[in-house]
């Protein structure tokens, strides 16, 4: 088997879709070493994708169509071609919900992480709206099969991309335990500590700073009437580059009576992110709507309680491991935060059951069953 895989739609390793694709192509060679994989990166993205280069071909592209209306234009004319000239047996697309041709003269097959502007109103200008829910459906639609994260994802294929069930393949995600595991707290507190200047016990939350997608708003709100009412010493680490909606985000930080004790780190290098989590007394995730949610395994595997959203994918992600709370309630927030914060023996629980929870998960079984959907994608497309 011959499979072009393409990495745009990655946002250069700082998104959780480029964890994904990373992780694949990690594990690609290793679940299946009879497959040749030909990947197509960015010039100077290509190290984030291929650390096999003995095995794995890269297609490199100038950084000059990073555009993402150059990109999509490219493609419908470039991937063919190659797809031809190559002679693939299938054309895989991990980026799925992102951008990718209308059509390829092989088998295709693409991943589909989430249709949240759907769920969350205001999440995208009127240029992304148009293409998400009138050129993305259209697109997705004309691939042979397709990898949805979650459940709750293959929902929305369904019920509104049209895509037969049939169709897809759901394939959870997964948290590296080879990254993310239980280590020293304290040490890593103290790393952590020395890195952003301050010496608190803190609250983290992982996510580009993004409104209102990623609630910020309501868990800062929250989070300064729990300092207020309990006097707990915590900071609150919001961990993440800045997005859409952002200084909204910062204007309601800034204007909060916690506003001392708010910490927006801006994008955080790969290695410090496990430190990040290991050190924090608690991990909070009020996202209105995820396609899966990784930074809660992350944090789960890290040995980290973790309370969050009840909304989308979460439940799947987090079973009974978390505490959990309605998004668009300030004190449903400031109520989880008070027990994952306060009581001892709820914060043991969620710790034992998180790492129990994020065991079921793995990259290599990601990796092999997504290799079994591409095996499909070439019988149904013959």
């Amino acid at each position: 088997m011959k499979v072009l895989v393409s990495t745009f739609g990655g946002d250069g390793g700082k998104s959780g879709i480029s964890q994904y694709i990373m992780h694949l192509m990690k594990e690609f060679p290793r679940v299946a070493p009879d497959v040749q994989f030909d990947v197509l990166a960015f010039e100077g993205e290509e190290h984030l994708y291929v650390t096999d280069p003995e095995r794995i071909k890269v297609i490199t592209v100038g950084k000059h169509l990073s555009n993402p209306m150059k990109n999509l234009a490219w493609q419908q004319f470039a991937i063919p071609r190659l797809c031809a000239k190559g002679k693939y047996d299938v054309f895989f697309v991990p980026a799925g919900n992102r951008r990718m041709p209308y059509w390829v003269p092989c088998p295709s097959m693409g991943t589909f992480h989430d249709l949240a502007i759907l769920h969350v109103p205001g999440k995208y200008d009127w240029l992304h709206k148009i293409y998400n829910l009138h050129v993305l459906p259209m697109l997705v639609r004309r691939l042979t099969r397709i990898t949805a994260d979650s459940e709750c994802s293959k929902r929305d294929l369904v019920e509104y991309v049209h895509v037969p069930e049939e169709r897809i393949t759901v394939v959870p995600l997964a948290a590296d335990s080879g990254i993310y595991h239980p280590r020293d707290k304290a040490a890593c507190q103290r790393r952590i500590g020395e890195q952003y200047k301050f010496d608190q016990p803190y609250v983290l939350c992982i996510a580009r700073i993004e409104h209102p997608g990623k609630n910020h708003a309501r868990l800062i709100r929250a989070f300064s009437r729990l300092k207020e009412r309990e006097s707990i010493p915590h900071k609150l680490v919001l961990a993440g580059s800045d997005w859409h909606g952002a200084d909204e985000v910062h204007r309601e930080a800034a204007a909060c009576s916690a506003a001392k004790d708010i910490i927006f780190t801006g994008f955080v290098a790969q290695e410090i992110i496990p430190d990040l989590y290991r050190g924090a007394d608690a991990f909070v995730f009020p996202s209105l709507f995820e396609g899966f949610g990784l930074p809660v395994l992350e944090a789960m595997s890290s040995g980290v309680p973790v309370a969050c959203s009840n909304t989308s994918s979460l439940p799947e992600v987090a079973g009974d491991a978390a505490l959990m709370f309605d998004p668009l309630d300030e004190g449903a927030i400031e109520e989880a935060l008070r027990v994952i914060l306060l009581d001892g023996t709820e914060r043991e629980k969620c710790v034992e059951r998180g790492l129990f929870q994020s065991g079921k998960f793995s990259w290599k079984k990601t990796a092999e069953q997504t290799i079994e959907a591409l095996r499909a994608a070439i019988r149904e497309g013959k």
